[in-house]
């Protein structure tokens, strides 16, 4: 099914979540943020759902947010859609898998830091601008420690050496995303669910309940 241009299936025993705005290079706005943010909150309460995939279109990831609509989204309420979003992915128990074509910017670079394996095909490219924004990083900056130098400063990560820096577990290169994850999101769907959720993330999903 598709709303906001978020598209959400089943398939399986994987949840997959394509960010579809094309036009706009899949920049996210006030609507797209609450779709995502219920996609991600259905897959966290259907025990179908042992693995979600994240993915935005063949030549793009995600721009971030849409200039267009920073006035309607900020500054941000505590039940405001970003806020939702983010919290969405910082509760989300199901491993994540995100598959990333292009740019990755702003908000589409920090909230890989909530994914347990990151894919990059050979278009890959992760932008942090918030330094030249005057903006603190959102989505997933505090969530993993040992990417927050790079998320805090302006950087742009392209190169296969800089891989680690910007959170990518495996760089395939490949043009299309979907000829490389099923493979992948299929070996963590079928792992028993205890281990499925890696122990850093267990270690927040604890902290958060505290």
């Amino acid at each position: 099914m598709m709303i906001a241009n978020l598209t959400s299936e089943l398939d399986g025993q994987i949840w997959s979540i394509g960010i579809d705005r094309p036009d706009k290079r899949n920049a996210l706005n006030g609507t797209m943020f609450d779709a995502l943010a219920n996609a991600l909150r259905l897959a966290q309460g259907d025990v179908r759902v042992h693995c979600v995939l994240l993915h935005g279109t063949s030549d793009c990831f995600c721009a971030g947010h849409d200039t267009a609509a920073f006035g309607s989204l900020w500054p941000q309420m505590a039940d405001g859609a970003v806020t939702r979003c983010i919290n969405a992915f910082a509760e989300q128990p199901k491993p994540l898998v995100a598959a990333v074509n292009g740019a990755a910017v702003g908000f589409g670079a920090t909230m890989l830091l909530h994914a347990d394996w990151v894919v990059a095909g050979e278009s890959a490219m992760f932008r942090f601008p918030f330094a030249d924004l005057g903006i603190v990083p959102e989505a997933g900056e505090r969530a993993s420690g040992h990417a927050a130098p790079v998320a805090r400063r302006h950087h742009t990560v392209g190169g296969a050496g800089d891989r680690q820096r910007a959170c990518v577990s495996q760089r395939l290169y490949s043009r299309c995303f979907m000829e490389v994850d099923p493979s992948c999101v299929e070996s963590i769907s079928s792992t028993p669910t205890r281990s499925r959720i890696p122990s850093a993330r267990r270690w927040r999903m604890t902290r958060a309940a505290a």
